[in-house]
Order: structure tokens, then sequence, then C-alpha cells
């Protein structure tokens, strides 16, 4: 492959993983045009809930589709995944259970176009990691583009007095093109083995899990910020979370990249050979972490100097980018210690760093919110937990990965 050709197949790789931030920032940015800053926290936070389970029902099987499709033997890519989608199909309806109960206890606002965002968005979600761990990067953008036009035309054309769209235009779209893979994918398994080898359900289980009590942290303060400081700030912290999230999610670009190498350096050559995919791996993330996170503090400042987004104005804005763009950066730097365990399909020992990590953030998290007088401040005190949280959870699972694996992170 030519330099040429290798650079234009990194920026599609980075444009791919990208989309889901950058839809989701352009999704946000149009519902509080459109339907105020209000409606935007109601939206965001059924988003928020929805992403939660889906973290059950759809990240914990993307984590294996990256890890399984791309081993598979020839000409079995197709039934591995059929048999992965059928699992993560049946957690979908697990998930979908807690919704009622979510929504009569005053943490979902509207439940049943929260059911059809999780299914849509779970199978949207698996089959973009098919697609990814087939390196089908340019397919997948055309994809991301066509979701974007219909996101935009929806809301723009016919949102106003809507906000019932706000759920519909990511929603309907996602659950189409889900069911549409799901058939192609279907089709193409036909005559394989497409049944769960054992274990599966309890290792997708553990992923999510651990993708939970990780990357959890941050989606409930959406919800939690919404009880304490109204629905104006819940749409605040969601547009400062996809601001931050669409710029970081390219160092999520790299490690998806190398982690499909990985996988095959891990099972068929040496320990030497690890060790250099992490270290490259590492360089990288350093770099395009401090990069991003320097301009996301310049479009910031841009953006509250010009001084035309009420919601921007908002008491302690600013403190709050700031601690969620740091718990993203320190959040990010132990990816190539994560990529190493989910390659390897190792998820108890993470787990338990998590675990212990989530209840230390879930007691501060009560503290901040049963102490501290509802408003900016509470929302101040749970994003500087989410930081606390974040670097603790690193130090500890540096920790128990030297002592797992010395022979790689020594």
């Amino acid at each position: 492959m030519s330099p040429r050709a290798r650079l234009l197949e990194r920026l599609e790789v980075l444009a791919v993983t990208a989309a889901p931030g950058g839809q989701r920032l352009l999704h946000f940015a149009l519902v509080q045009a459109v339907c105020g800053t209000e409606a935007l926290g109601r939206f965001a936070n059924d988003l928020s809930i929805a992403m939660m389970l889906g973290l059950f029902s759809a990240v914990g099987w993307s984590a294996l589709v990256l890890a399984r499709v791309p081993v598979a033997a020839a000409g079995q890519s197709a039934p591995v995944m059929l048999g992965l989608a059928r699992g993560a199909g049946l957690f979908t309806l697990l998930a979908c259970l807690a919704l009622p109960l979510l929504a009569w206890g005053g943490w979902i606002f509207e439940p049943a176009w929260t059911a059809l965002l999780l299914a849509g968005w779970t199978a949207y979600t698996l089959a973009r990691h098919y697609g990814l761990a087939l390196a089908c990067y340019r397919r997948l953008l055309v994809l991301e583009t066509v979701l974007v036009v219909l996101l935009v035309a929806g809301l723009g054309l016919f949102g106003d007095g809507r906000p019932w769209l706000a759920y519909a235009a990511l929603a309907v779209p996602t659950a189409l093109f889900g069911a549409a893979a799901l058939a192609l994918l279907a089709l193409r398994a036909r005559g394989g083995d497409a049944r769960l080898p054992a274990g599966s359900l309890r290792t997708a289980s553990e992923q999510a899990a651990l993708n939970f009590v990780s990357g959890g942290m941050s989606m409930v303060l959406v919800p939690c910020t919404v009880q304490v400081a109204g629905e104006a700030y819940g749409g605040l912290v969601a547009l400062i979370g996809s601001l931050t999230s669409v710029l970081l999610l390219f160092p999520r670009a790299l490690s998806f990249n190398a982690l499909p190498a990985l996988a095959r350096v891990v099972r068929h050559q040496g320990v030497g050979e690890v060790r250099g995919v992490l270290a490259g791996l590492r360089r990288n993330l350093l770099r395009v972490n401090s990069g991003l996170s320097l301009l996301a503090v310049a479009a910031w400042g841009v953006l509250v100097w010009q001084g035309q987004r009420a919601d921007f104005a908002l008491a302690g804005a600013s403190a709050i980018f700031l601690l969620q763009l740091a718990s993203f950066y320190v959040g990010q730097l132990v990816l190539p210690e994560a990529n190493y365990l989910q390659t390897v399909e190792e998820t108890r020992l993470p787990l338990r760093v998590n675990v212990l990590s989530l209840i230390l953030f879930v007691l501060a998290c009560g503290g901040v919110m049963a102490i501290v007088p509802p408003g900016a401040d509470a929302v101040i005190g749970l994003f500087s937990v989410l930081l606390g949280a974040t670097l603790t959870r690193n130090l500890l699972l540096r920790r128990a990965v030297l002592r797992r694996a010395p022979e790689v992170f020594a």
C-alpha cells in the first residue's frame, strides 16, 4: 500500500469512528435551535438512559465483534456476526423491561421513544462495528453521511413545534438501517454455524458491565444534572459532552484501528511484537489527545467570547466544560491497557477495578446531591467527582494490568 493510500485509509478510519460524536453534536445543536434548551435537556436525559442500557445490548457485544470477527475463518465472519447479533437482541429486550420502571420513577420523559432509541442504536452500533472489524471504512462513511442527511432533514423540515421528532429523527433511521443490515447478514450467513460459543453471554455481560462502570459514569451525569439543576443545565451538559466527545473520539479511532492488528499479534506472534504495537498506540494517543484537547479549549473560548448562546452563559458553564474535558482526556490514557484486555477477552480483572471505582463514584455523587444546594455548584461537584473517579480507576487498572501481564507492561 502506497503512503498516500495509507493516509487516505487512516483519514477514513478517523472520520468513521468519530462520526457518532459528530452526529450527536449536530443532533443536539439542531434540537436546541428548533425546540429549545429545555426540550434538549429532556431528550438528552432519555438518550443518556438509552445509551446506558445500550452498554449491555450494544457495546458489550460490539467488543466481541471486534475481537472475534477479524480472526474468523474464511467465509465464517457472517455466521459469527449473526450469532453475536442474536445475543445482542436478547439483551435489548431485557434492557427495555427497565424503561417503565424508570419512567415511573421520574427518570425518563418518553419511555416508548426511548425504547425505539435503544433498539435502533443497538442495531446500528452492531452493524458499524461489523464494518469496522472488516475494515469497510468507505461504506461506513457513506452510511454515516446518509444518516446525517436524514437527521438534518427530519428536524430541519418538520421539527418546529414537534419535540417528539428529536427522538424520531435518530430512532427511526437507525432502526431501519439496523433491520436492513440484519436481513443482509442473515442471507450471507446461510449454511454457516451461527451458534454462540459457550461463555459468550457471560463475556458480553462482563464487557458491558465493564463499559458501564467506566463510560457509564459520564452518561449518568445528564440525568443527575436534570435532577439537581433542571432541564436547562441538562441541555448544557449534553452540548458540552458532545462538543468534547466529537474531538476526543479521534483517539478512539486510533484505538479501534489498532484492535484487529493487536488481536492477530497476540494470537500469532510474540511478546515483543505485542509490546511494540501497544507502545506505538500509546505514543499516538498522547499526541492526538493533547492536540485535540487544546483545540477543544480554543473552540470553547471562541464560543463563549462570541456570547451568542445563552446556555453557554449559564453560571459555571466553563468550569463544567473543563472538568468534563479533563475527565475524557484522563480516561483515554489507559486505552492501550483496555485494548490488550479486550483482545485476550479478560473481563473480570478490569471489572473488579471499575466496580470499585463506580462504588466510590456513586457514593460521592450521592453526597454531592444530598449536601450541595441545587444549581451550578451541584453540577460542578458532580463533574469534580467524575474526574476524581476517573483518575482513581486509571491508577487501579494500570496496577492490576501490570500484575496480570508483567511481560507486556513491565
